[in-house]
């Protein structure tokens, strides 16, 4: 774009940024200046991110059958609030959503998958070191578009020397995508929350760890740390009976955790500066039934407050609570059939993926993986199901949803004993 003045460049990059993202991926085709422009110019970026990121965000997730070859994969549209349910293999697996880039693992093919919906690019990665991937305790996307096009995966892996135990990082960069890096944190193990996703936020991805802290990777420095367990978990506000009582995510662009007791829901923002969390907002809880347990999860919508999703024991539906800045209070915006803890927040964008041969894997294979990046694409951005007869699918999965009171879904099933509250304790400490 060197020969075009910069009044006209602004001007272009005004008259771009307002048209549908799926005809800005044609306009790629005019020149090559209008090329550039969609692709690196990263003021461009700036403008279209902020444009469609509130007015496209929807969550997506699976929820595991068990009768059938085929997960439910659904996805939830924002504006308005609506669900919708189709179908996706059960060897293939959604494992994250970054700033428009989904992460799939295709375990058929022993490959991660980054993938773009809108414009369709995908890159297959092997697992790093060829190991199986059970052997992978987590994996993490980060995609810094739209201040750079480039990503970066992280997995994370048990290394036990002399009886004890560490985490063992890998790391892909999108720059050389063929090199996987180990790096190690020796410090104890300690094991990941089950049904909390890990977040990206300000350069670093973010795990919760079962006691309360979070293990922090910044992908700039390539180097992991902790975050200590807050104090304010510690409170006397009564433990639950039931469920997670601790996530993290983002709320309104900050990292952000959140933790419900018997009497109290705790909300707190990390402060990257002094690296410890900054003095907790608490409110009455709503979210528990009679017999104090909670069955739903935190919702995590960039540009929202932390929304919650409750079951409602009449209809066994799940209840959306959104916050009202009018009322300064919760309300009922939305009511969802299911739902599985590990919702990822997705919105488009027109983020790159570099291309990197496949010729390792069979022609067979990359037909079937790029026949189920259509379907997941048509799905996302068009709304097409996956299957034609997933409608009839989906309504048996209700009938059988109702009838079987509706499960919490999550990464491993049903959540581990060590997951839930434990035993009532006497609580109602004051509201700071």
């Amino acid at each position: 774009m060197a020969n075009t003045s910069k009044p006209d460049v602004d001007v272009l990059r005004e008259i771009i940024s307002r048209m549908p993202l799926k005809v800005i991926v044609q306009y790629k085709l005019l020149s090559t200046e209008v090329r550039n422009l969609i692709s690196h110019d990263a003021e461009f970026a700036q403008i279209l991110s902020k444009r469609y990121k509130d007015s496209s965000t929807q969550l997506i997730y699976t929820v595991y059958n068990g009768w059938s070859e085929r997960n439910s994969f659904y996805k939830i549209s924002l504006n308005p609030i609506t669900q919708s349910v189709s179908t996706i293999p059960d060897e293939v697996d959604i494992l994250a959503s970054c700033n428009g880039l989904i992460l799939i693992d295709f375990e058929i093919v022993s490959r991660y998958c980054v993938f773009n919906p809108i414009t369709g690019e995908h890159q297959l990665i092997p697992y790093p070191n060829a190991l199986p991937n059970n052997n992978i305790e987590r994996t993490g996307l980060a995609v810094e578009y739209p201040k750079a096009d480039q990503y970066e995966l992280v997995t994370i892996s048990k290394l036990e020397e002399n009886s004890n135990l560490f985490y063992k990082f890998r790391l892909l960069s999108s720059q050389q995508p063929g090199v996987w890096r180990e790096i190690q944190l020796r410090t104890s193990f300690v094991s990941f929350c089950v049904g909390s996703p890990h977040v990206y936020w300000g350069d670093s991805l973010y795990w919760l760890r079962k006691d309360g802290s979070v293990l922090a990777f910044d992908t700039k420095r390539e180097e992991a740390t902790l975050i200590d367990r807050s104090e304010f978990l510690d409170r006397d506000y009564g433990k639950i009976f039931s469920g997670q009582d601790i996530w993290i995510g983002t709320a309104q662009g900050l990292l952000t955790l959140v933790c419900i007791f018997r009497t109290r829901i705790v909300i707190a923002n990390f402060d990257s500066v002094n690296r410890r969390w900054m003095a907790p907002r608490t409110m009455d809880n709503f979210v528990l039934n009679e017999q104090g347990s909670f069955n739903g999860c935190p919702v995590w919508i960039d540009s929202k407050r932390v929304s919650f999703l409750v079951q409602n024991p009449q209809t066994r539906r799940y209840d959306l609570y959104e916050y009202d800045t009018n009322t300064n209070a919760y309300q009922n915006v939305a009511v969802l059939n299911r739902f599985n803890a590990r919702m990822y927040c997705y919105h488009p964008t027109l983020a790159s993926v570099h291309s990197t041969p496949d010729n390792d894997v069979t022609v067979d294979k990359q037909e079937y993986i790029a026949e189920n990046l259509n379907d997941i694409k048509r799905f996302i951005i068009e709304g097409i199901p996956i299957e034609e007869e997933s409608s009839s699918a989906s309504s048996e999965e209700e009938e059988a949803f109702e009838d079987e009171g509706g499960e919490f879904e999550d990464e491993g099933g049903e959540f581990e004993d060590e997951e839930f509250g434990g035993e009532d304790e006497a609580g109602g400490g004051e509201e700071d």
